[in-house]
């Protein structure tokens, strides 16, 4: 598929970039962090923004460290490195963190307007499917209700179950 230039800057975060160094957009380790939105267990506050402490660990709650932050990753970036600065100060306070066990992650950002998705976009995975390395992106959109935390269930419809097999 040939795209016209001018839908190519839709692109430009696909095309790898020299590694940041930007302090607004890192932790203190230099890591990149990690934002995630939850709910908290028992709590009726809704929706919560979070920086993860590492892999499997608490997450830090960004409205509790400071309550001017917004309650979604979408308000936050919005904020720009305002709400990034946050989420560093926040981190690096080690405050405010809440056990991974009393949480539930949800989508990465809730109720996107649209999905664009680039398929077979590494090689590892053209070589796993046997399948040619393309020579243009493979561009595909799924609909925004595909968009699920990490633990959610997919729930497929029952004449999906009977007739095919889930493929993933």
């Amino acid at each position: 598929m040939r795209l016209p230039l001018r839908s190519c800057c839709i692109f430009t975060s696909l095309i790898p970039q020299k590694q940041t160094t930007d302090v607004h957009r890192r932790g203190l380790s230099g890591a990149a962090m990690r934002l995630v939105q939850f709910r908290r267990s028992g709590y009726a506050d809704g929706v919560r923004v979070g920086v993860e402490q590492g892999e499997g660990l608490g997450v830090v709650d960004l409205k509790a460290f400071d309550p001017s932050m917004p309650s979604t990753v979408r308000e936050l970036l919005q904020l720009g490195d305002k709400g990034l600065e946050c989420a560093q100060r926040a981190l690096a306070s080690g405050q405010f963190v809440v056990d991974r066990a009393n949480i539930q992650l949800l989508s990465p950002i809730l109720a996107p307007e649209k999905v664009v998705c680039v398929g077979m976009n590494y090689r590892d995975h053209c070589l796993e499917q046997n399948a040619p390395i393309p020579k243009e992106p493979i561009i595909f959109s799924k609909f925004p209700s595909a968009i699920t935390g990490p633990y959610d269930d997919i729930v497929l419809p029952p004449e999906s179950q009977v007739r095919r097999k889930l493929r993933y």
